[in-house]
């Protein structure tokens, strides 16, 4: 249901019009983020602790999946949707997994490999700066920085509620160790 206020449709221009749903100030104030004021959680995931996987999440806005262990959120007023921003050294990014629902993937610096499937051999692409992709649900997708400095991905999670994180068979015997540890 849309919230603006008096929509109507306007024959003569074929376009809709209408006045903003009211806001305060403070509120909107609350729904911002400063990149630099974001916590670091270098151990958002649990893949996070394995070789090759070693990355900090900043979580701008709401709150992804059930798994994420955040060590805060900036804005946490998400309704349909989740940001981080991923910061990694060459060679590191997130193992395989998935979500139930779509994720997109921005670069913003550096050069990230986007990698899918259930061994991450069934496709990827490189992404440079302002280039993305989206990767459905329910398809395993992986990244990693391919430059050769360390680098930022921007990750969209589109959901209410991501739910949990589904990760690569493969994985399994790696977190059996870490959870022995």
């Amino acid at each position: 249901m849309r919230k603006e206020l008096d929509i109507r449709f306007d024959e003569k221009t074929g376009a809709w019009f209408g006045r903003s749903m009211p806001v305060a100030r403070g509120k909107m104030e609350k729904r911002v983020w400063r990149f630099d004021d974001l916590t670091p959680s270098p151990r958002a995931f649990l893949d996070c602790a394995l070789p090759g996987h070693v990355r900090t999440l900043y979580s701008a806005l709401g709150h992804g999946s059930d798994e994420e262990q955040l060590e805060g959120t900036a804005v946490e007023q998400a309704e349909n949707y989740h940001i981080d921003f991923v910061k990694a050294a060459p060679g590191n990014g997130a193992a395989l997994h998935s979500h139930g629902s779509e994720e997109t993937f921005v670069a913003l610096t550096g050069k990230w490999e986007i990698f899918w499937g259930d061994e991450g051999k069934d496709g990827g692409t490189v992404l440079e700066p302002f280039d993305g992709i989206v990767v459905p649900g329910g398809v395993l997708r992986g990244f990693r920085n391919v430059g050769e400095e360390e680098a930022t991905l921007m990750a969209i999670l589109g959901a209410r509620n991501a739910g949990h994180c589904i990760w690569a068979e493969s994985l399994q015997p790696a977190f059996a160790e870490q959870a022995a540890e």
